[in-house]
């Protein structure tokens, strides 16, 4: 018995234990080919996208019509000094002329103490009458002399001196310098009252009854207060939109406002925290550029009986107004925030999914956008900010999250 176990335990070692040691290798070769036969495919994912996120907005292109802001200080077109051209004593005054006062045309303002001026008058026509008795005079004697030499020379000319010409011309130069100081005379006691060829108010005036004034002194100043005018800075380039036509220089009628008819201008008056829009009118463009900004300067007219009356005491000169020109209509163009625009005049836009850089032609720009022409419709241009921004770079647009 001991032996046939003894060759058992011997047949286990030499047989079946290499036996066990296969089939554990070929259970673990089959179970790990059926592992790779059944095994299910992980899922697929994207890679994560780190390109920057834009805001972008899409072009689109469209007729404008412009219209050009700008400010300025409301001046009277008319404003001259008082200044009297004869000297005398101030008689009277009229109550207006004071600063402030309304005064209509033609209406006297000043009137100086006339005697000196009527006995000048006087004088002159008492040397008119004393020239013209002299001419009859010299006349006379001329035609006497005449008749006595043809009855002593009836065959001869008459000598110039015979028939007194030269007398006869004296006294004709003596009657007509006569006729001037006579003329002269009257004006000058003409020009003792003082008025205004228009309506008007009073700015200032440093002159009473009693004083004495003398020839070309300056006593007060008024102004017309029937048009004013706004002189408005504006851009040298914008002055390429308005419809400005040069006059005719053989016109013998002025006809400056008739260049500028198809710009109609508001203009914007800030009265007691309100703001009134009142009609305007593009007058003129001024000759020369600011020596300073390098601007040019258009006037604008105001005119009075274009003013509500209620209003007319507080849109006078020296108020501070805005001004809205209304320019011809732009074809074709494009219109973008301002904040589109980047260093150096250039656009942001995207293109398949990439930055490109494109130079913009600006036709006009303010404070919140600007206008583009040359620039095809539906470009997507981006409107936000980045901190870094270099051309064919990958950006993501915000609209397409």
């Amino acid at each position: 018995m001991k032996t046939i176990a003894a060759t058992l335990g011997r047949l286990y070692h030499w047989l079946l234990q290499p036996l066990l040691v296969l089939m554990i290798l070929l259970l673990g070769y089959f179970g790990a080919k059926g592992l790779t036969v059944f095994k299910q495919e992980p899922e697929k994912t994207k890679p994560a996208s780190y390109a920057p996120l834009v805001k972008t907005v899409n072009s689109r292109l469209e007729n404008k019509t412009l219209t050009i802001r700008g400010n300025g200080t409301i001046e009277a077109r008319t404003r001259i000094n008082i200044v009297p051209q004869v000297a005398g004593r101030v008689i009277r005054i009229h109550p207006q002329l004071r600063a402030g006062g309304y005064f209509q045309a033609n209406q006297v303002l000043l009137a100086i103490e006339p005697i000196d001026y009527q006995l000048a008058v006087t004088n002159a026509e008492s040397e008119l009458a004393t020239a013209r008795r002299s001419l009859q005079l010299e006349v006379a004697e001329a035609q006497a002399a005449v008749e006595e030499w043809h009855a002593l020379h009836p065959n001869q000319a008459v000598p110039l001196l015979v028939g007194r010409q030269p007398q006869i011309a004296e006294a004709r130069a003596s009657l007509k310098a006569a006729k001037a100081r006579l003329q002269q005379a009257r004006l000058n006691l003409k020009r003792t009252k003082i008025s205004m060829p228009f309506a008007g108010r009073v700015v200032e005036s440093n002159i009473d009854v009693g004083e004495v004034v003398s020839a070309n002194q300056s006593v007060g100043i008024v102004y017309s207060n029937d048009v004013f005018e706004i002189p408005v800075p504006i851009e040298v380039d914008q002055m390429a939109w308005l419809d400005i036509q040069s006059p005719n220089p053989d016109s013998a009628v002025s006809s400056a406002e008739s260049h500028f008819a198809d710009n109609s201008v508001d203009i914007l008056v800030p009265i007691a925290a309100e703001i009134h829009r009142l009609p305007g009118r593009l007058v003129r463009v001024e000759s020369e550029l600011d020596s300073v900004s390098r601007l040019a300067r258009v006037v604008v007219a105001l005119k009075s009986a274009d003013i509500p009356k209620q209003l007319r005491e507080e849109v006078i000169p020296g108020l501070f107004v805005d001004v809205e020109i209304r320019a011809r209509e732009l074809q074709h163009m494009t219109l973008l925030p301002r904040q589109a625009l980047r260093e150096g005049d250039v656009l942001w836009t995207v293109n398949d999914g990439k930055l490109v850089f494109v130079q913009a032609q600006i036709i006009h720009r303010s404070d919140s956008e600007i206008w583009l022409q040359s620039l095809p419709e539906d470009t997507v241009v981006v409107i936000s900010a980045l901190d870094v921004a270099t051309e064919g770079m990958q950006v993501r647009v915000m609209e397409q999250q």
